[in-house]
C-alpha cells in the first residue's frame, strides 16, 4: 500500500534544475486544469524559499477575488498565517521562506495544500461578493435616501409581478415604482428583462427597471447589451458608488436632500 500510495503522490511529479534551485511541476491542478507548481530558491544563508510563478495572485484577482473586503482579506490573511505563506506585493508572488532542506519535503507538501486552499477562497469568493455587494448597496440605498422614499427589499414591484423578484424596490410618492436587480449573473439581468417585458407588454405597468452592476464585467457583453437597450438603465457600482445611487434616486424621483 505505501508504495502505491507513492506512486499515486510521486509519479506526474517533475523536476527541472536551474540555476539559482529547482522547478517543480506537481500532479495537482488548478481549477481551469494548469498544474500547480513551484520554484525552490536557495538563499545565500544557506536556507529554502519555495515560490510560485508570480501569475497565481493576479489571476485570482482577474478572476474575481477581491480583497478590498474587510472579510475577504481577513480570510485570506488568515489562510496566510496557518499555512506561513506571504505575498509579495511587488512581485505578487506566493513566498514559503527560511526552510531548512530536510524540511523541504513536508514545507513543498504545506505549500501546495495553500494553493489548493486560496483557490479555494475564490469558489467561494462569488457568493461572498453577491452578498457584500448587496450589503453595499443597502447601506448606501439607505443612508442616501431613506429618509426620502420608501425602499423594499425581497419584494415584487408589482403583484402582478412576482415571477422574479427584485433585490430591492424604491418607491417614491406617486412616481412609478424603481426596481433594482443587482447584475451578479447573467441569469439575474435575463430575469430583470423578463420583468420588463412583462410589465411592458402584459401587464401595461408604468414602472422602471434598473440593473445595477458591481463592476462592468459582471456579466457578458451580449447580456450587458440586451438591458442597456431594454431596461430604464444599465448602472456601475464600484468605483462611483454615490453616483449610482443617485442615478437611482433620480429616476425614482426623489429630490436631493436639503443640506
Amino acid at each position: 500500500m505505501k508504495e502505491q500510495l507513492c506512486r499515486a503522490f510521486c509519479d506526474d511529479i517533475t523536476v527541472r534544475e536551474l540555476p539559482f534551485g529547482v522547478a517543480v511541476s506537481t500532479g495537482f491542478a488548478f481549477p481551469d486544469g494548469d498544474r500547480i507548481g513551484f520554484y525552490v530558491k536557495r538563499e545565500a544563508s544557506g536556507l529554502f524559499e519555495i515560490q510560485d510563478s508570480g501569475l497565481v495572485f493576479p489571476n485570482l484577482e482577474a478572476s474575481g477575488l477581491d480583497l478590498s473586503n474587510k472579510s475577504r482579506a481577513e480570510a485570506f490573511a488568515d489562510l496566510q498565517a496557518e499555512y506561513g505563506v506571504t505575498l509579495d506585493e511587488d512581485d505578487r508572488e506566493f513566498r514559503l521562506s527560511r526552510i531548512a532542506e530536510n524540511e523541504l519535503p513536508s514545507a513543498s507538501l504545506r505549500f501546495i495544500s495553500f494553493m489548493l486552499r486560496v483557490n479555494d477562497l475564490l469558489l467561494l469568493s462569488e457568493d461572498r461578493v453577491a452578498s457584500t455587494f448587496r450589503l453595499d448597496v443597502q447601506r448606501m440605498l439607505t443612508e442616501q435616501i431613506g429618509d426620502r422614499a420608501v425602499i423594499l427589499e425581497g419584494a415584487p414591484i408589482s403583484p402582478d409581478l412576482s415571477d422574479f423578484v427584485p433585490d430591492f424596490v424604491v418607491r417614491h410618492g406617486e412616481k412609478p415604482p424603481v426596481a433594482v436587480f443587482l447584475g451578479t449573473s447573467d441569469a439575474r439581468i435575463l430575469e430583470a428583462l423578463y420583468v420588463q417585458m412583462r410589465a411592458e407588454h402584459e401587464e401595461h405597468l408604468d414602472v422602471q427597471i434598473l440593473a445595477l452592476l458591481e463592476r462592468e464585467k459582471s456579466i457578458t457583453a451580449k447580456v450587458r447589451q440586451q438591458a442597456t437597450n431594454r431596461l430604464s438603465g444599465v448602472l456601475h457600482f464600484r468605483g462611483d458608488e454615490a453616483g449610482a445611487i443617485g442615478r437611482v434616486a433620480k429616476i425614482a424621483g426623489v429630490p436631493h436632500a436639503l443640506h
